[in-house]
């Protein structure tokens, strides 16, 4: 998942590739990617695991990670498919030293590497996979088809590919404080930049040849505790849109903000009822084993 999109990303460079994960990362936006992997990691174990169910009679010995972010899937990746090499690619230095360090700490160093790859130009450079993987990162993508495209020709005939995107942005606060939260989201909506929610890939999947086999969506729901994770991801990720969206919000929102994301008694990081809610969307999709012929029609 990413940090909320705010003015400080760097969209101008590049244009017509894809930014998977090219944002300019400053030390908040990469530790609040962290964390969401962190508190999400019950969400990322179900979904590797019910993909390994998925995978039925396909062997799978090459995995790709595109946009690999700071490598929580393809840590995870790696322990559901222990004969697979897993190749990590993203477009940024920041992220995969990340992967490379996560994976190291797993004990998983000698089956996971790094790729600096851009999926809209240069993925299929890495040879062919059995399953490709792509988690809040497909979004970023100026020609998704471009993208799906180039997955397609990255999998072999028979290969899996999942899609994993979030439905809208996560809400954090205790349910006592929703409408507060709610009031945060309105005001940071006409600020927001990029298109990272309510995404229906099922389209752009068909055109590049896939067959969908899978669409489902998970709700996460949970009360968690603020002294840990949590409250530090709850805070930085709250921080990035109150920051953006200051000047929509009321002074009273504004001012109870400050003391929720601060460190006095108030805060997010002393209280034990953070509840996070949220739904997440998944693609099955599989390359055929032979692609279908275009269909002929009359001039």
């Amino acid at each position: 998942m990413h940090a909320p999109h705010d003015h400080s990303h760097d969209h101008s460079h590049d244009r017509g590739r894809s930014h998977a994960h090219a944002h300019s990362h400053d030390a908040a936006s990469v530790r609040t990617i962290e964390l969401d992997t962190i508190i999400h990691a019950a969400f990322l174990a179900d979904v590797t695991t019910w993909l390994r169910s998925r995978v039925g009679d396909l062997a799978v010995r090459r995995v790709l990670d595109v946009g690999s972010g700071t490598g929580a899937g393809t840590v995870a990746l790696a322990e559901q498919f222990p004969d697979a090499e897993v190749i990590a690619a993203d477009v940024s230095d920041v992220m995969l030293e990340r992967v490379r360090s996560l994976a190291a700490e797993r004990g998983l160093a000698t089956r996971i590497s790094t790729e600096k790859a851009d999926i809209a130009a240069d993925v299929t450079r890495l040879g062919r996979f059995d399953l490709a993987w792509a988690s809040a990162s497909l979004h970023e993508a100026d020609d998704p088809d471009r993208a799906f495209e180039n997955l397609f020709a990255a999998l072999r005939p028979g290969g899996l590919l999942t899609v994993v995107e979030m439905d809208g942005p996560p809400r954090v606060l205790p349910l006592e404080l929703a409408d507060l939260e709610e009031r945060l989201h309105a005001a940071f909506e006409p600020v927001r930049q990029g298109n990272a929610y309510h995404l229906d890939w099922s389209a752009p999947l068909a055109r590049a040849g896939f067959e969908l086999e899978t669409l489902r969506t998970v709700a996460i729901e949970e009360t968690v505790d603020g002294h840990g994770p949590a409250g530090e991801f709850a805070t930085l990720f709250l921080t990035r849109m109150m920051s953006a969206a200051a000047s929509q919000l009321s002074a009273p929102d504004a001012a109870q903000l400050t003391a929720l994301l601060g460190d006095g008694p108030d805060s997010l990081r002393r209280r034990s009822d953070l509840r996070l809610r949220g739904s997440r969307s998944v693609w099955l999709a599989r390359r055929p084993e032979q692609r279908p012929r275009p269909r002929w029609t009359p001039p």
